[in-house]
């Protein structure tokens, strides 16, 4: 069973070339290009790691940190 990153990652294109390099290491990768929308995918898709820019719209990297220690499962 591989294991799934959550990238998260507002510069589209270094998240596509992050997404390729993991891919190759035999990993699944989901990407969301805005903080507010990588939380949602985290708690969707449930993922092994999640991989996130500091600096990003809506929300930072920081509140998304914030946020997902407010809601662990």
């Amino acid at each position: 069973m591989e294991k799934v990153i959550l990238l998260i990652e507002d510069d589209i294109v270094l998240a596509e070339n992050t997404k390729e390099l993991l891919e190759l290491s035999g990993y699944g990768v989901i990407t969301s290009h805005d903080g507010k929308s990588g939380f949602q995918k985290a708690f969707k898709e449930e993922p092994d790691l999640i991989i996130s820019d500091i600096m990003m719209p809506q929300w930072d990297g920081y509140q998304v940190y914030e946020e997902l220690q407010k809601h662990q499962k």
